[in-house]
């Protein structure tokens, strides 16, 4: 046992789970944490300029990483800023971990400052798991289940409040073996079962999601779909799950028309590993899978929930994927190249008809993913092209929140992602409106000197919206277009260099050339002429 204060419990807890990053912002409730933090070189803060943007940074450190993201809020205010970060880490299932304070415990209802009428009963609907601190030796043991509780089954964010009289007062801790993640495997006799499937199906399809760079199981995948000829779908949430590059692959399960919908229609029997199969990843369920459906998911109530299961194997994609090419063994099947190939160029094909701006929008984009960038891409048009029809070759190098759709994720999950990586130049890829909904945090990035290139797409109004009004209301668009700054002065009074393009044909050379600059830039590009995807 070791006697401190509770704030230096906090910090102590972090190193002792191996935690290296902490973002947040200083406040009156969190002082206790940050003075320990003064001489503490093993945790790096990074210093945001909104607790919102600081919990989105944690949420793209995470999904860049692979570790759990932390945040550190104040009571009240700095909670509610940081729960659409929560809500999104939920819906998409990231590793997120926010600390919080809360009032002193002695006088919880009568009215101090920054006080919530339930904190934790509001994160408790938001967030996977969520506890208070009662006591200082509580704190380390609630930051070592909150870890495992974000570890567990879909992963997901958890939250830990603790009371300001707590962070300030001294107690006896005690710390526990740093958290494993727990990685179940499926019954031996279902995974018997499913191998028998598979080796006797004739046409068999796999279909990845981000479930399966969650839990590392990228090269598991590979293997099998080698082994199997299967080729592979990849939900937009999970691309670069499986390279998309691979003579296996067929791109997006949001564009399964044409050539990939024939191969679908052909196909006998499907693994899905790594999506809970949700109306987001399917588009509304409009994917067609096939009726005989094998589905490896960590929680047995994704088993059956969105498609009708022959076979559920609930356990870790990549036990359970070592598990099924154990059940396997050596095979000998058919190339089914061929077959992925004519999918991919038949996708290519309906790109280059249906937009050419798109089409250079996206030869930039992927120039950018071949120069080693990682892809922070907020809710705007682009990104919707980008879902549907760009390749993306590696885990962990296109981060979008697409379950939840939150306006404004861009920027901060780009910062997160270059500090978690900060050999990987980041591209961030915004529209004119979510980028004034955390534009602030350009003073974050410039302060730290990070490698960050905004993409601003930039077309005066909330562009999908618009394009929904005028489909669905004959044309009638209310409050859609957007008065917008000089976004060049803007971004240059955050001391970051700026060029306005005059088409999408000059965005590749302009992404090239401010990935080997480095440093951090912004290209406003104008889109007035782009459509939705669908």
């Amino acid at each position: 046992m070791t006697r401190m204060k509770g704030g230096q419990a906090v910090v102590a807890a972090l190193i002792h789970e191996g935690v290296e990053a902490l973002f947040g912002i200083p406040g009156v409730h969190t002082l206790e944490v940050y003075d320990t933090l003064y001489d503490q070189p093993q945790i790096r803060h990074i210093q945001a300029r909104h607790e919102g943007g600081a919990a989105l940074m944690a949420d793209g450190y995470a999904r860049a990483s692979g570790k759990v993201g932390v945040a550190l809020v104040i009571t009240g205010p700095g909670v509610t800023n940081a729960a659409t970060a929560i809500g999104q880490a939920y819906a998409d299932g990231s590793p997120l971990l926010v600390i919080s304070s809360e009032v002193d415990s002695r006088q919880r209802g009568k009215g101090n400052l920054h006080e919530l009428r339930d904190q934790l009963g509001m994160t408790r609907a938001l967030a996977k798991w969520s506890a208070r601190a009662e006591s200082v030796g509580a704190i380390p043991e609630l930051i070592h289940q909150a870890l495992h509780e974000i570890w567990s089954g879909w992963p997901g964010p958890a939250h830990v409040e603790i009371p300001i009289d707590i962070l300030s007062a001294e107690g006896d801790v005690a710390f526990f073996e740093p958290t494993e993640r727990p990685r179940p495997c499926a019954p031996a006799e279902t995974v018997h079962q499913a191998g028998k499937m598979l080796r006797e199906a004739a046409s068999p399809l796999l279909v990845a999601g981000w479930g399966v760079t969650l839990a590392e199981a990228n090269a598991e995948l590979l293997a099998l779909a080698e082994r199997l000829q299967a080729p592979v779908l990849t939900m937009p949430l999970g691309k670069g799950a499986f390279p998309e590059g691979h003579p296996l692959a067929l791109g997006s399960a949001w564009r399964t028309e044409g050539a990939s919908g024939r191969l679908l229609e052909g196909a006998d029997v499907a693994l899905a590993v790594g999506t809970r199969l949700g109306a987001m990843d399917t588009r509304g369920w409009s994917l067609r899978l096939p009726p005989r459906l094998i589905h490896v998911d960590p929680d047995p109530t994704n088993i059956g929930k969105c498609y009708p299961t022959e076979l559920g194997l609930v356990g870790d994609p990549k036990a359970v994927l070592t598990q099924l090419l154990e059940a396997l063994g050596p095979m000998e099947r058919p190339s089914r190249a061929e077959e992925a190939a004519a999918a991919r160029a038949d996708l290519a094909a309906r790109l280059a008809e249906r937009s050419p701006e798109a089409r250079h929008i996206l030869a930039g984009l992927r120039a950018a993913l071949s120069a080693g960038a990682t892809l922070s891409l907020d809710m705007t048009l682009p990104t919707y092209w980008s879902a549907s029809y760009l390749p993306v070759a590696e885990p962990r190098a296109f981060l979008c929140p697409y379950s939840f759709m939150a306006l404004g994720c861009g920027l901060p999950m780009g910062i997160g992602a270059q500090i978690a990586r900060p050999e990987r130049p980041v591209v961030v890829v915004a529209g004119d409106g979510g980028f004034l909904f955390t534009v602030q945090e350009l003073a974050t990035a410039a302060k730290y000197g990070l490698n960050i290139t905004v993409l601003l797409c930039n077309n005066d109004c909330y562009g999908a919206i618009r394009r929904h009004q005028e489909r669905r209301y004959d044309g009638r668009i209310v409050d859609a277009e957007l008065t917008n700054p000089d976004f060049q002065q803007l971004a240059e009074a955050f001391g970051v260099r700026a060029v306005k393009l005059s088409s999408a044909e000059e965005l590749p050379v302009a992404l090239a050339n401010a990935i080997a600059a480095r440093g951090l830039r912004l290209i406003e590009l104008p889109i007035h002429d782009l459509q939705t995807p669908w």
